[in-house]
């Protein structure tokens, strides 16, 4: 952060908030309409983002999931070829990635979340396994590679209470820092995946019940009724299979970036999987 004047004081903190998908189909060449849309609302967000100038991008994806603390990469540079596990077989299987982490921030963050009286620990070595959620969204979002990260993990044992104050450390060391910064959090919506191969054409949200629980909480969300869709969450994990049962709607709440109503850009089927591009108080 070094190279960067400080933020105006009164502006540091978390100041803007978006959730993206990360699933690879939004990167294939042969693409179904969904999604190609839920992928050009991603870049549309993203030009928006970049157009903000943030110092740091405080970013959580729910496919990076740890179990023992909450991990910070701290790596400045991850670079090298992801084979996914799932879709290795398509052309969005394999995936480049060239990546930039704000170092210095995720350290006074990582210290904030210790502070706090959780467990934080530092990632850095070579050939790290980068999650697919990151390139995804990395991808779309930040394709010049100008903005610069600080990622923490998703731990499958953490409460939404838990991470939600994971949110509100990273923001507290932005105002710490003097800095601006702007949040995303990827994740799906329900997480059906449809079990077996298909043709993107026939791609659809794989249980009707899920489509409506998914367009419930995007009415909340859009309607800027976020006490009313955390108060949700749980029903919804239950009954559509929420992503990481949503708890990184619990994050970004945490960081205090996602105030009043969200702009709803997309909304789509991923495989069966739901998935929605949103932004709160992106310029």
């Amino acid at each position: 952060m070094a190279d960067r004047p400080p933020a105006d004081a009164g502006h540091a903190g978390a100041f803007s908030a978006v959730l993206v998908p990360g699933m690879p189909h939004l990167l294939a060449e042969d693409q179904a309409p969904g999604w190609a849309e839920l992928a050009g609302a991603a870049r549309e967000v993203g030009a928006r983002l970049r157009e903000a100038r943030p110092d740091v991008v405080l970013l959580l994806s729910t496919q990076w999931f740890t179990v023992l603390g909450h991990q910070f990469q701290c790596d400045p540079n991850p670079k090298g070829r992801h084979v996914d596990e799932n879709w290795y077989a398509y052309d969005y299987g394999e995936l480049d990635y060239d990546l930039r982490f704000d170092v210095e921030f995720t350290e006074r963050w990582a210290a904030e979340v210790d502070a706090r009286g959780m467990q934080a620990r530092r990632t850095r070595y070579d050939g790290f396994p980068i999650d697919t959620g990151l390139i995804v969204a990395s991808a779309l979002l930040d394709p010049d590679r100008t903005l610069r990260f600080s990622q923490v993990s998703c731990n499958l044992y953490a409460d939404a209470a838990t991470l939600a104050d994971v949110g509100a450390a990273g923001a507290a060391a932005a105002r710490e820092a003097g800095v601006r910064a702007a949040v995303v959090a990827v994740s799906g919506l329900s997480s059906g995946l449809i079990q077996k191969w298909i043709e993107p054409a026939e791609d659809h949200i794989a249980e009707p019940s899920h489509d409506r629980w998914n367009n419930r909480m995007l009415g909340l969300l859009t309607e800027g009724r976020m006490d009313e869709a955390l108060a949700a969450r749980d029903d919804f994990a239950r009954q559509a299979q929420a992503d990481s049962q949503f708890r990184a709607l619990a994050f970004l709440n945490g960081t205090g970036a996602a105030r009043g109503p969200a702009r709803g850009h997309a909304y789509g089927p991923l495989w069966g999987t739901g998935g929605a591009v949103l932004s709160w108080n992106l310029p």
